[in-house]
């Protein structure tokens, strides 16, 4: 028996505002209005705790939670896994819509009709798409210039599988089983299209998924593709599953990408939804919501007055744009300011954060440099951030580190329970048993320990993991991870984390610092606004602000004011705008973007500093 409704309280003594846990507490289908620091996250964490520790999500069902990013995913997972006992959070899946739509794909790929059915060892298009243009060449379409790929690639998945004729049903052909030079190869688009299909031409596999999952958690909703929505909607539309969605129109930023610009509307009818809207942002300072406030008065009609939280005194928070005559100038004022943060505040590196609108290695490289030179690494995050999410690298890591140091309490955990997660064992069965597998898992450390002593060479290393993966057996880890059922997925990342972790072994000397220094312990992270999503930092350098960084305004202004309200409300303290007259051996002008410039100035807590002009 769980706890009464009555009596259920959130884990750690949390307060909640009256709306986050009204939303907590609601059984039926609602839309959770947040912004930026509200506690979605915890939010989603604490609904989960009610619906298990209440058992409103009856044993042997399960919540889903599905989120746009990978960083999303992992980190609500995290978060349940402190707030839940071991028995509980099994019940908890935390997925993107990728890795959603892919699991139904894989689990159930022969429910396809043979045309359909793609080859079982397909590869991801993720980014790269090579074998779409070769595909197309195949079929007599000559992709030229990115706007006629883009059009012709997007055209591949606006139909339904059955009604796609012509060169695209030739595309599809060559793509689901390879033709000659061209791989087997699917885009996510195309995964969530055969995924649809499955659940509407098989309606045994569809009930089946909606008796697994009781309740539903959809994160950063307002990303959320026409593609994935109409997946949810085959999925749990007109069913017993309750759906809870969470998101903010003013962090609208992938309507590029796809983003269904009505999502909350279609939601609230076709669903039947209730709306809460939260009003507490717990991570920035009273003044930087000054200007949060000013640009969503930009963004859209209804007035935002988010309440900070009391920790805060009220002139706390500090916000500056830095106007410099060259780049280099600016990059050694950042390294100067950031060396004083480091010293004299004790702010972690990855408590500072730099971001750019886009083109990340086009900044990194000045900006790393000299940051060098005072000995402060900094990096360009793209590479790694989602690396580090995947769950295969994470284990391999937690193996390395408990075979480096035997202190190491987290990484011993993490394996262990994996160990009797694959193995299908619990810590209550036979002692003798448990045993065993404790016994294996101290051998297994002990050789990874002797083995890392003595490589001298990348392939000794790639060897080693691929050693760790089979002792935890790969068909035992594609079976509990289903992004890495079918295809050289797994492999890939494997490939990778090797390549990395074998540079910083030689830069290092040493593995532990590898580690670490892979992991990004110790350094400042660079990335795109897009990439910082749902991240937070005490500090953030918001470098380029300029017309040349925002080069589509013009044409997409709603989405870029969006993209500038996110990049700013990742900072809880600090907050520096930099623009360079002269950038890349190029003018630079903001003329274009004075809106944003307008915005700073209306808050009146943006103050103007001009470094090295005459």
């Amino acid at each position: 028996m769980g706890i009464s409704i009555k009596e259920w309280k959130p884990s750690d003594g949390l307060i909640l505002e009256p709306a986050a846990l009204d939303a907590v507490k609601d059984l039926n289908n609602s839309l959770v209005v947040a912004g930026p620091g509200a506690g979605k996250t915890e939010l989603l964490a604490q609904k989960a705790c009610f619906l298990l520790e209440t058992n409103t999500c009856v044993n042997p069902s399960k919540i889903l939670a599905i989120s746009f990013k990978k960083d999303a995913a992992v980190n609500l997972k995290e978060r349940i896994k402190l707030r839940l006992t071991k028995n509980l959070d099994s019940r908890f899946i935390s997925q993107t819509f990728d890795s959603f739509a892919k699991g139904i794909l894989d689990r159930f790929l022969y429910a396809l009709p043979e045309e359909f059915r793609p080859d079982p060892n397909y590869e991801i298009a993720a980014g790269n798409q090579n074998e779409f243009v070769r595909a197309f060449s195949k079929c007599g379409e000559n992709l030229y210039n990115n706007r006629i790929k883009k059009q012709y690639i997007d055209n591949l998945t606006k139909r339904r599988l059955e009604h796609v004729s012509g060169v695209y049903k030739d595309v599809w052909d060559k793509l689901l089983k390879g033709d000659g030079d061209i791989k087997p190869t699917l885009s996510f688009q195309m995964i969530s299209i055969l995924a649809i299909y499955i659940l509407e031409t098989n309606p045994l596999i569809l009930k089946s998924l909606r008796k697994t999952y009781s309740h539903v958690f959809l994160d950063e909703f307002q990303d959320t593709t026409h593609l994935q929505y109409a997946l949810v909607k085959v999925c749990f539309q007109n069913s017993q599953t309750s759906i809870t969605a969470v998101g903010d129109n003013r962090q609208r930023i992938m309507l590029w990408a796809g983003a269904k610009p009505d999502i909350f509307d279609s939601y609230k009818n076709e669903f039947n939804s209730y709306e809460y809207t939260l009003v507490m942002n717990h991570r920035s300072a009273p003044r930087l919501l000054e200007i949060q406030k000013i640009v969503n008065n930009y963004l859209q009609d209804v007035p935002f007055s988010p309440i900070a939280n009391p920790k805060w005194t009220e002139d706390e928070g500090e916000a500056e744009i830095w106007y410099f005559k060259d780049s280099i100038i600016e990059a050694e004022h950042i390294a100067e300011r950031i060396t004083q943060l480091i010293q004299e505040h004790k702010i972690s590196y990855r408590d500072i954060c730099i971001i750019v609108k886009q083109s990340v290695q086009q900044f990194s490289d000045e900006i790393i440099a000299v940051l060098e030179k005072v000995n402060i690494h900094a990096r360009n995050e793209a590479k790694f951030q989602d690396l580090l999410k995947e769950d295969i690298v994470l284990l391999i890591l937690h193996t390395l580190k408990s075979a480096l140091d035997v202190r190491d309490s987290d990484a011993w955990s993490y394996i262990w329970e994996a160990k009797i997660f694959f193995d299908g064992k619990s810590s209550t069965v036979n002692p003798l048993i448990i045993d065993k597998l404790r016994k294996q898992l101290i051998t297994m450390l002990k050789s990874v320990k002797r083995r890392l002593k003595k490589i001298t060479h990348q392939e000794e290393l790639n060897i080693l993991l691929m050693d760790i993966v089979d002792f935890y057996d790969v068909n035992k880890i594609r079976k509990h991870y289903p992004q890495y059922l079918q295809g050289q997925y797994i492999n890939k990342l494997r490939e990778d984390l090797t390549d990395y972790l074998f540079q910083y072994y030689m830069s290092t000397n040493a593995w532990i610092a590898a580690i670490e220094s892979f992991q990004g312990n110790d350094s400042i992270p660079i990335m795109t606004i897009h990439k910082s999503k749902g991240l937070e930092f005490e500090v953030v350098f918001f470098v380029g602000f300029d017309d040349s960084s925002f080069w589509s305004f013009s044409d997409q202004e709603d989405e870029d004011k969006c993209t500038f309200f996110v990049g700013l409300s990742r900072s809880k303290r600090n907050l520096y705008f930099t623009f360079s007259e002269k950038r890349f051996g190029r003018r630079r002008t903001n003329s274009e973007i004075s809106i944003l410039y307008q915005m700073l100035e209306e808050s009146g807590v943006v103050e103007e500093k001009f470094i090295g002009l005459d």
